[in-house]
């Protein structure tokens, strides 16, 4: 199975850092089927966007993850291959690298010689600080900006697309089940006005080609932020918080009208608890973190996986308590608690404290690191006292490329954790256990909230307790080699209930 997912705007980009994060962690296979292969696309104007930035990392990071134990291990980040189709940027594929503003795009001169009414038709729906806006600054709120301009584009004449489009073709026409889920809020410039626009597209493009197997899906980020501060006088224009209601209802009226909408499934999010972020234009400054709501757009791609248009029905999320949120408000609470807590695990042990014990290793005979540490002759040999490091450089790698992934989950977990701003208890995992630190972290217990404490007694938590059961694996008939074999091991371990 494929799953095409295709984040616009900052919302979208900070879903498929959740959902690239999911992916790893197995959350997005189907039961009974083979893992699910991942194939991602960011859509957006502004080149700067921190929160492109930080998605692209995770990306990135994963990327070098799969690669190191690619053939290695058994489990652990096993098949379901990830495909990074880059960064469309619908200003740069009409303006190059030059400037872009909607007076050039639509020339009033051009227009009035069409017909004299048109003359007038830009000074009607667009100001002359919006006309006059330098587009590759991003949309600024302004949904109708982002509208006019991607759907003069045809997607088919841009390198990506192109690219995109063609596994999207090779994929469905080999019989594979294929999906196409886009991200993107409704409430801001980009999003509002990309996700309606280029679903149109891509619907339209379905229908050329002749597919009518492959969903087109979305998930539609609802108001859930607003922020601290407003802009100053001299800010020029910007997003508003006062303006997100207003494009969120322009937007659902526009895909609710007969024929308008182009997806098979919307999955609309939102939150009445709004978090409070710092007033930015975009760009490096704009730095939001995670947040519940982008986990639960990014659990749509599953529920959709196998569903049909005969399926149709309207589902509904709630929280259980008002005040606080649990294990028990997510979809598919068990299979999601049991894979988001895994991860979490892993990381955790992985970062803050096997990790720490490997490169203490460094400069130690094998021998001499195994008094301490007699786990590690399970998964590593020395073919002479002399050798004095831990591990080929192929080895080493790895352990480097599972360091860097680990400190990206656990950022965007414990951002995850910490997103609601007070507004709602959060009963999921412990933001405090899911810091990076420098010293040996010695227990899990408390890290998974109503799990851990409630269901396991605290030898079973305990790091120590882990590097016993190491041991165990070769005895068993489980025979894994060097840092991969490790990390297989431990994710086998760290699958508690």
């Amino acid at each position: 199975m494929k799953l095409f997912a295709i984040g616009v705007g900052g919302s979208g980009a900070k879903c498929l850092e959740a959902t690239i994060h999911l992916h790893t962690i197995g959350l997005l296979d189907r039961e009974g089927s083979p893992p699910t292969e991942l194939g991602v696309l960011f859509v957006e104007p502004d080149r700067q966007s921190a929160l492109l930035q930080r998605a692209r990392t995770a990306l990135i990071r994963t990327q070098s993850l799969r690669k190191a134990l690619d053939g290695v291990t058994q489990r652990f980040c096993h098949g379901g291959g990830l495909t990074d189709y880059g960064v469309w940027n619908p200003v740069e594929s009409v303006a190059g690298q030059g400037s872009l503003t909607m007076a050039q795009i639509y020339t009033k001169q051009t227009l009035a010689h069409t017909s004299p009414a048109l003359g007038g038709l830009m000074d009607c729906l667009f100001t002359q600080e919006e006309q006059k806006l330098d587009l590759r600054e991003g949309f600024r709120g302004r949904p109708p900006i982002g509208s006019a301009l991607m759907s003069a584009i045809e997607l088919e004449d841009h390198q990506t697309w192109v690219r995109f489009l063609g596994d999207v073709r090779q994929a469905a026409k080999g019989g594979q089940d294929v999906y196409i889920h886009m991200f993107g809020s409704v409430f801001g410039g980009t999003g509002a006005s990309g996700v309606p626009t280029v679903g149109r597209l891509l619907r339209n493009w379905l229908k050329e080609e002749q597919i009518q197997s492959t969903a087109l899906n979305a998930s539609l980020l609802l108001p859930y932020f607003h922020f601290k501060s407003h802009g100053a006088e001299d800010t020029g224009l910007h997003a508003e918080a006062s303006n997100f209601h207003l494009n969120t209802s322009a937007a659902l009226q526009y895909l609710s009208q007969d024929g308008a909408s182009p997806f098979d499934r919307v999955y609309l999010l939102g939150s009445d608890a709004k978090v409070a972020y710092d007033f930015s234009i975009g760009g490096t400054s704009q730095a939001n973190g995670a947040h519940l709501v982008e986990l639960l757009a990014t659990l749509g791609p599953q529920h959709s996986f196998g569903k049909t248009e005969q399926d149709a029905a309207a589902y509904t999320l709630s929280r259980d308590s008002q005040g606080s949120v649990n294990w028990n408000d997510l979809p598919d609470s068990a299979s999601t608690q049991s894979a988001l807590s895994r991860g979490a695990r892993l990381a955790v042990v992985w970062r803050n404290n096997i990790a720490l014990d490997l490169e203490a290793a460094d400069g130690q005979s094998l021998r001499s690191f195994s008094v301490g540490a007699p786990w590690a002759t399970r998964f590593y040999n020395s073919s002479g006292e002399e050798v004095k490091t831990l591990g080929s450089r192929n080895d080493k790698d790895v352990r480097f490329a599972a360091n860097q992934w680990a400190e990206t989950l656990l950022t965007w977990l414990r951002q995850l954790c910490s997103s609601t701003g007070g507004a709602l208890e959060q009963k999921l995992l412990d933001p405090a256990k899911l810091a990076v630190q420098q010293r040996h972290l010695a227990s899990l217990d408390g890290l998974v909230y109503d799990s851990d404490r409630a269901t396991t007694g605290k030898r079973a938590t305990d790091v120590e307790d882990l590097k016993i059961k190491l041991d165990d694996r070769r005895a068993r008939g489980f025979n894994p080699q060097g840092t991969g074999g490790l990390l297989d091991t431990l994710w086998e371990l760290c699958n508690q209930p």
